[in-house]
């Protein structure tokens, strides 16, 4: 029989998808795309000229997976792709009018409640919530990691 922590810690758990998903659909309903690609907007916002590369890290996710984001933000006219003038290979980031206007009626956070919610913490309890998730996942025996390469938002749809 489950024990009631477990269920307790479960609901937890459960609240904090809940709130994610939440959080996502008012995202999508004010700006019209999803909140992944709102926080990306929002770092190119915060760091004009950053690369694709410098993006995926400070998103925390695959550079081929920034790229596809930023693909259909370039298409829908919010993200600009700057070549480098001496060096052409390098492509940089800048928002357009449309970007920008985007960003400005955004719910916040726009980086999501999770990661503002952890940026919040005290260094000492961050660490020691990523030790027991840690100790969570080797439990699951999880060996497939590709998902955490994913922005949260995709994977609570």
């Amino acid at each position: 029989m489950t024990t009631p922590l477990v269920l307790e810690t479960v609901q937890k758990f459960r609240l904090i998808v809940g709130a994610v998903r939440q959080h996502s659909r008012a995202l999508e309903a004010a700006c019209g795309i999803g909140s992944a690609q709102v926080w990306m907007l929002a770092t190119i916002a915060d760091a004009p000229d950053i690369t694709v590369s410098q993006l995926g890290k400070a998103l925390s996710v695959h550079v081929s997976t920034a790229s596809n984001l930023l693909d259909k933000l370039a298409r829908a006219g919010l993200v600009e792709r700057l070549r480098g003038e001496q060096d052409r290979r390098v492509v940089r980031l800048r928002l357009t009018d449309k970007g920008r206007d985007v960003v400005a009626r955004a719910p916040r956070p726009l980086t999501g409640l999770v990661v503002d919610a952890l940026e919040k913490m005290p260094e000492d309890s961050l660490a020691r919530l990523d030790e027991e998730l840690a100790r969570l996942i080797k439990q699951m025996n999880l060996l497939d990691r590709s998902a955490a390469n994913e922005p949260l938002s995709n994977l609570v749809r």
